[in-house]
């Protein structure tokens, strides 16, 4: 296949998210002179309480006998502006590079309150971030996977169905509308239940399948 585009998701594409909340709540910890370890419970099922909890800080609030509106106030602050510098799976920068050189597109499409969303880029340590197109998908006013988010991110970046290879770790989220448009697909993370998506646990392995197409 002839790839022109490659669009990312970012969160558990890119990086781990379980770091980014780590550092939240280990700043939020040593502020208020509370023992880090009390929240050690989010983090030996990070993943599940992520996708399964409307709202993670109340529910670790809670869970810790903690809550409050100022505590979650300022959880949520840090969710949006803490300052930590995130380092990117192995062979992220690798795959960048080898589109730069390749003169591939890049574009990095995201779910998530914007700010929060920026935040995370702005702190990921990632190679040629300038020639990347990264968009949060709310600024097109819908989360993937609304049809509608990916038409306006691929006219944005003005790229063809046919030639894009969306990369992600949800098929539903990330891949699915790519797809039904026939574009290309690599799952990343879990097994791949879908006809013609390939899928791989680390990116790593994503980006060496990548070198051969």
């Amino acid at each position: 296949m002839k790839i022109q585009t490659v669009i990312f998701d970012l969160d558990n594409t890119l990086f781990a998210e379980s770091f980014y909340f780590q550092e939240i709540f280990n700043q939020f910890c040593l502020k208020n002179s509370i023992e880090s370890e009390t929240f050690q419970f989010l983090f030996d099922h990070f993943d599940h309480f992520r996708f399964t909890k409307k709202d993670i800080f109340k529910f670790a609030l809670e869970e810790a006998s903690l809550y409050s509106h100022v505590y979650h106030d300022e959880l949520f602050d840090l969710f949006i502006h803490v300052l930590c510098k995130i380092e990117p799976y192995e062979g992220v920068n690798e795959w960048i590079d080898f589109c730069i050189l390749k003169n591939i597109q890049i574009g990095v499409l995201t779910n998530g309150i914007i700010k929060a969303q920026q935040n995370k880029w702005n702190c990921l340590k990632i190679n040629n971030k300038e020639k990347i197109q990264f968009t949060p998908s709310r600024e097109f006013e819908n989360d993937k996977p609304n049809v509608h988010t990916f038409e306006k991110f691929m006219l944005q970046i003005n790229a063809n169905w046919e030639t894009t290879l969306f990369v992600g770790d949800r098929f539903e989220n990330d891949l699915e509308q790519g797809i039904k448009n026939g574009s290309h697909g690599i799952l990343i993370g879990s097994e791949s239940k879908h006809k013609n998506v390939r899928a791989f646990h680390t990116i790593q392995k994503a980006f060496n399948y990548f070198q051969t197409l």
